[in-house]
Formats: C-alpha cells, structure tokens, sequence
C-alpha cells in the first residue's frame, strides 16, 4: 500500500526569510483560522442553544411546576435553602418536547458522525490533497445547519440525523487544515502559524456564546441560520484562495517559493510502514494524550452554558457572555505562542523533547490545580469561579499549543494527516460520552453533583501527564521517509564508501 506524502526538510539552522505580509503562506494560515471560528462556532453554541430550544417539562425541569418558581433542589449544594428562583425557569424557554436527558445528549451527538468521519479524512487529505476536504466541509456543514431547525420540529431522530450529517462534514476538514501547513508554512514558523490558525477555534467560542444568545433572542433558529449562511458563502469563496500545492497556486511570488521548497515538495508515493507506525511509542503517547487533554476541552464547549446555569446559578443573558471565560484564557496563551514559539523552536523545541515536555507538566498541573479550587469554591464565589475559568484556559491551551500538539510535524511529518485524524477521531469520542456522564452524575444539577464532573477532569488530566512526560518525542522517527533524506543529505560532498584492499 502506498501513501502520498509532504515530507519536511532537513531541520537544520537557516538564516533565509520571506515576508509574511501579503504572501500565499498568511492567506492560508488567516482562511485557516475563519474556517476554526466557524467550525468551532457552530459547534459549541448547540451547548447553549438548547437551552433555548427544550421546552421544560414537569417531570425534567429543576424547579417545581407550580406557584412562585419555587425551587425544589437546594442552590448551589446539598445543603442550601429551599425556596429562590432557579434559573432555568428563564432558560427553558423553547417550544421543542424533549426530555431533559435527550437536551443533554443533543449536543454531543455531533460528535458520533465528527469521529467517523476523521480517520478516513486524514488518509484522504495525506493521498489527494486537502483543498476540496477543507470547502466542502465547511459548506456542506453549513448547509446541515440550515436544515436541522426544520427537522427538529419534525422529531427529534430526524434533528439528531442533521446533527450527525454535520458533524462527519466537519470530521472532513478538521485533518486537511492540519496537513496543508506542513505545504504552506517553513518550519521555523510552524507553532506560530498553527497557533494563529487555531486561535480561530478560541475566536470562535468567545464570540459564538453572546452572539447565539442576542440571536436566539429572535428565536431559537435564528443563529442556525445566520452562522450557517455565513459559513456557506465563505466555504464557496474558499475555492480562489487556497491551493494544495506551489505549482498550483496561481498568485504564488517566486521568492516564496524558494523559501517554501525546502518544506513544501512534489508529493511522492510511500509504502506505509504500518508495523513500524503502530508500534511506535511517540504515535500511542501522541494520540492518548490527546484523547486525556480533549476530554477537558469538550467539556467546556458543550457543558459550559449547564454548568453556570445549574451549578452557579448565572441567569441566561450572564451565561451567554459568561460562558467564553476559559476561552479568553485560551486566546491569551495563542498569543504567547504566536509572539514566542519561532523564537524558541529555532533553538530548543525543534530539536529537542524535554522542555515540551516541561512546559506541559507545568501547563497541567496548574490546570489541576484550578479545577480543585473551583470543585471547593461555591455560587457565593462566583467572580472569583469566573477568574479560576480564564487561568484554566490559558493553561490548558498553552499545553496544548506550546507542548505536545505541534510534535506530529516533527517526529512524523510524511503521516501527518493520517495520525492528526486518528488522534481526533479518538479524541473525540469522550464529545458524545461526556454527556452521558453529566446525565448519570448530574440528576438534580446542583454543585455537588456536578464537583464529580470536575473530579473526572482532574482524573484525565494526570493521565496526559504521565503519558505524555513518560513516552513522547519530538524527534523525526527513523521510520518516517524524511528520516532517510535527512541521512543521505547529512553526508559531506566528499563522502566516499571506504573499500578494503
């Protein structure tokens, strides 16, 4: 079996440059991070929508169905008083008949078609290229989007049908934007690039919570259908400005492509070499500490909204901008990593493992930290729970940009796409089960229940530590093709086989 591949130059110290501004390698790093904002924006408002869409039944709702929304399980814990308004009596305003279980797992059921979906992406991405997978992504996600209102009012299989549909679109792009910067970025400025690029997914939490909230305002609808639209035309405009290669690229200058040939080549036909890929430790330490790391991730995206409705009792116009909290954390550590990274790769990271490793310790120990100080603090502490959510996303994301996520391009650039989509798909399972978990933990939503929600947060997260302290590499693997390019162009000019007489 063969594989089309993009292998990376020999990583060496190069004083060569080209400028950024206006060139091919920025268009694409900038479409790269609107089509993140979309993508993660459709995603994660569904967290939030819900709420509005699910109207509140008597036997779901938290709070009694009779006079004064009077609450029947205590604030914030086991042991508070009986007797103020919940917020949900605001929240639960929809018209759709749903059990609280299915508003629960709703939102994750995105995830069912997105892990399908990524596996066979990144093998079709590393063999054909990525700028047809990267459009029709987001297009034909959009347009799932745009129908799933009306479906929805037809029942709930049909609105869960869009749901999935849309999540294997998205699974679709998600290994084409990761695979295309190993063509369209030098590798010097690959964690920049890659960090701009996914500060979109930043962008787009932070900006989709007040947005979806001001147009459900209009109607639960309403941001189906704006976000979607948006999505459409801009996944069309896509086909002027992105390209799979540097001969195709129509606007290319010539000094950039002098600068990127070192590390954007004819693709080749390469034998997979599986045993070597699927016994190879720095592949398992990569993919399982993504599967630990996203399981936070994922639970800040879907949960969030639930989370400050139920256990810290914000009402639904605070939640809509209160729920972005760990995401400007997030965009504060893209930053760190976009004005910092280059720096440091030309002297450590790209030759070395230890100090990602570091960083990543250090990166999610504090995280830790931050969740038992939220597990500890209670809805009387709300402000400084808000505080504790900013920190924690810096953390976790500065983990996730500055430690382990750009290893890939170094120890396996030739199998990039394929292992990104493996990771992901994996990964991604824990978007559909996390709400199961929420719906067996969290009966009555008050702030004990959901503390062991938290504690299985702190559980995941100790697991990528080890895992990733233990058995990571940034180091190219003498199994990857560019391996032996890198030996054969390592011999000096005058290198000559020594005979024997």
């Amino acid at each position: 079996m063969v594989h089309k591949s993009w292998n990376l130059p020999t990583q060496r110290n190069q004083e060569s440059s080209c400028r950024l501004w206006g060139s091919a390698r920025l268009t694409y790093t900038l479409c790269a991070f609107i089509a993140n904002a979309l993508h993660m924006g459709m995603r994660n408002m569904l967290g939030l929508i819900i709420l509005r869409m699910v109207q509140a039944q008597p036997k779901d709702a938290l709070q009694a169905p009779s006079l004064a929304n009077i609450t029947l399980s205590p604030i914030c814990g086991s042991t508070g008083s009986i007797g103020q308004t919940h917020s949900l009596d605001v929240v639960q305003s929809g018209d759709l008949q749903w059990t609280r279980s299915q508003a629960l797992a709703f939102p994750g059921i995105f995830y069912y078609g997105y892990v399908v979906a990524l596996p066979l992406a990144g093998r079709l991405t590393d063999r054909f290229g990525g700028k047809q997978l990267f459009i029709n992504s987001l297009t034909l996600q959009a347009v799932a989007y745009l129908l799933l209102p009306s479906l929805a009012y037809y029942s709930y299989a049909a609105a869960v049908t869009a749901l999935v549909f849309a999540g294997i679109f998205a699974g679709c792009g998600t290994p084409t934007l990761y695979q295309l910067f190993v063509t369209w970025a030098h590798p010097t400025e690959r964690t920049s690039m890659l960090s701009f690029a996914y500060s979109g997914l930043i962008v787009g939490s932070i900006s989709i919570y007040p947005l979806a909230n001001y147009l459900s305002e209009f109607g639960w609808r309403v941001p189906f259908y704006v976000i979607g639209s948006v999505s459409l035309l801009y996944g069309i405009s896509c086909n002027w400005l992105i390209y799979n290669s540097l001969d195709q690229h129509p606007r290319l200058s010539q000094a950039e492509r002098e600068y990127l040939l070192e590390c954007a080549q004819t693709p080749q036909h390469l034998r997979i070499p599986w045993r070597s890929l699927l016994t190879s430790v720095p592949v398992y330490a990569f993919v399982l500490t993504h599967v630990f790391h996203n399981y936070t991730f994922l639970i800040f995206s879907l949960l969030m909204p639930r989370f400050m409705s139920e256990a810290m009792q914000f009402n639904m116009k605070e939640i809509g901008f209160l729920s972005s909290a760990p995401f400007l954390g997030s965009l504060l550590s893209k930053f760190i990593c976009v004005f910092t990274c280059s720096y440091l790769e030309r002297r450590l990271f790209a030759e070395r493992s230890y100090p990602r490793r570091v960083l990543y310790a250090i990166c999610t120990s504090a995280t830790m930290i931050l969740i038992t100080l939220i597990i500890l603090a209670d809805c009387e502490h709300r402000k400084f729970v808000l505080f504790i959510f900013v920190i924690l996303g810096a953390t976790t994301d500065l983990g996730f940009s500055g430690g382990y996520w750009p290893t890939l391009l170094y120890f396996a650039p030739s199998f990039a796409g394929m292992i990104s989509g493996l990771a992901n798909s994996i990964a991604h399972i824990s978007g559909f089960l996390s709400s199961h978990v929420v719906d067996k933990l969290v009966k009555t939503g008050n702030k004990s229940e959901w503390n062991s929600v938290l504690l299985t947060l702190i559980l995941f997260n100790a697991l990528a530590i080890i895992v990733f302290g233990f058995f990571s590499s940034s180091s190219l693997q003498p199994w990857d093709p560019r391996s032996q390019k890198s030996t054969v162009e390592a011999k000096p000019p005058n290198y000559t086989k020594e005979t024997t007489n």
